[in-house]
């Protein structure tokens, strides 16, 4: 599993993105390019090919305005 998330996080940073680790309310977030935070499980499916880059940058806007929809 960490192996996967590592692979995610080299293949970003070779991209030249970068990748920043850190625990929200317990939670461990990936915030990539200071900006999109992706999950530990996005990253985990990002690593196996299951995501593009662009497919995480969707699920976070998604996820963002379902958040600010919320009353």
């Amino acid at each position: 599993m960490e192996e996967d998330v590592n692979a995610a996080i080299k293949m970003l940073t070779g991209q030249g993105h970068t990748v920043r680790p850190f625990l929200r309310y317990g939670v461990l977030w990936f915030e990539i390019d200071t900006g999109m935070l992706a999950t530990q499980q996005e990253m985990l499916e990002l690593g196996d090919g299951v995501y593009s880059l662009s497919e995480l940058c969707e699920l976070f806007a998604r996820r963002r305005a379902e958040e600010q929809d919320r009353p």
